[in-house]
């Protein structure tokens, strides 16, 4: 019996060594090999970021615009909260300021909406249509088209007057239409069709829906603040705007500014959505009350461009952006490029041209990219054929030359091969 006890106890003991054996060498194991540490995610770094490489372009794209020092470091202050009295106190010396920029004092009161042009567009198109009636669009561009689409999108019946790309609306069309179909609530028009450069005649369909009692939306996205433009000459009940294009402001502001008139149907008007009821919007900024979060930085960015624009005055900018566009256009016809656009329907903040023979369009967009140049391509029908400069934005006298020699090279180097 003591024996047994002595073997088991032995071959306890011998199983305890072994185990102990083992562990060592797997200590040793680890020791000689750590265990590798688990793989990090590769972090790709962003094209732009090794292309820009801290580098600056100068924007020649309708939006968004180079902005002035004074906007861009504002956006460096102090972080506010949109219920706080100094955010309600800026919203209501955007509305007025923008009404006294424009000239729009005691005839008008704008709302300020977060988001790009098109969401103040679509709150302006859903505002503009009484239910159950038709909207006409006078459509000549890319930017009719989407106005259409709006409509379609709300369920607005629609009477649509199009037009070629390069043409101004037919009058004479115009006024037989609304003779002819009943129940047109409103008018749309596009002021400046940014697709093509071509500036529509504003107070001459304004005429028309003065005589035929229409109410009349206008786009003026990419006019306001650069072309002559006026509102209550031209009998126009809304008019939407944008803080990127030539208010110089950042991208992703806009805003609807309406008269007087149109403010008590504004606010009975049934929704026909929740971000985008701009009754909602008039009644909460007049309480001071935003009913959802508004881009904050993008609020007091714009109230310093408006500083800007207050400063220098509409004409005053309009007079530039007319100097700037004689500037390029006769650069343009030195270098030989032909304009889409016959030069009398164009503006002056935007300059459309057909592709230089023996270049696509990213064979030129893409130099002038590298010699730190942004244009624009066409859009619609035109994609592929035509190249677009705008003349938005704090551009430079020199940045322009250097942009003109620039091409002069390319549209050059691309005849001579």
């Amino acid at each position: 019996m003591r024996r047994r006890r002595r073997r088991h106890l032995r071959l306890k003991l011998a199983l305890k060594k072994v185990d102990r054996r083992q562990l060592d060498k797997k200590k040793l194991a680890m020791k000689k090999e750590p265990p590798a540490p688990p793989e990090k995610p590769e972090v790709k770094e962003h094209p732009a970021a090794k292309e820009r490489g801290g580098k600056r372009y100068v924007l020649l794209c309708p939006g968004p615009v180079m902005v002035t020092q004074h906007v861009r470091s504002v956006l460096a202050g102090p972080d506010i909260c949109h219920r706080e009295p100094e955010f309600i106190e800026m919203l209501q010396t955007i509305r007025a300021k923008l009404l006294h920029a424009l000239g729009l004092d005691g005839r008008y009161t704008s709302v300020v909406l977060s988001g790009s042009g098109t969401a103040s567009l679509e709150a302006a198109v859903a505002a503009s249509v009484d239910p159950g009636k038709k909207l006409m669009v006078i459509n000549n561009g890319v930017y009719g088209s989407r106005i259409a689409q709006i409509a379609k999108l709300l369920g607005i019946p629609l009477v649509e007057i199009r037009s070629p790309l390069t043409e101004g609306p037919d009058l004479n069309r115009v006024a037989a239409a609304l003779k002819r179909e009943s129940g047109i609530s409103a008018v749309a028009l596009v002021h400046h069709e940014t697709s093509t450069g071509l500036l529509n005649p504003v107070e001459e369909i304004g005429a028309l829906t003065k005589q035929f009692r229409k109410r009349f939306l206008v786009d003026g996205i990419s006019s306001l603040g650069a072309e002559r433009l006026n509102l209550a000459k031209s009998h126009v009940s809304l008019c939407v705007g944008s803080s990127g294009k030539c208010l110089h402001g950042l991208p992703g502001l806009s805003f609807v500014l309406i008269s007087h008139e149109e403010i008590p149907r504004i606010l009975k008007l049934k929704p026909r959505s929740l971000y985008l009821d701009l009754g909602t919007h008039l009644k909460s900024q007049e309480a001071g009350d935003p009913p959802f979060t508004p881009a904050v930085p993008l609020f007091v960015a714009f109230h310093a461009a408006l500083d800007d624009l207050v400063r220098e005055g509409v004409r005053g900018r309009s007079a530039k952006y007319k100097e700037r566009s004689a500037f390029l256009r006769g650069g343009f016809k030195k270098i030989g490029l032909q304009f889409l656009l016959d030069e009398k329907l164009m503006s002056n903040t935007l300059t459309a041209m057909w592709l230089p023979k023996g270049l696509t369009y990213q064979q030129l967009h893409d130099p002038l990219k590298k010699a730190g140049f942004v244009i624009y391509a066409g859009q619609s029908e035109l994609k592929g054929k035509i190249f677009r400069i705008a003349h938005m934005g704090q551009l430079l006298q020199g940045d322009l030359k250097e942009f003109l020699r620039a091409l002069k090279e390319i549209v050059g180097s691309a005849a001579s091969s």
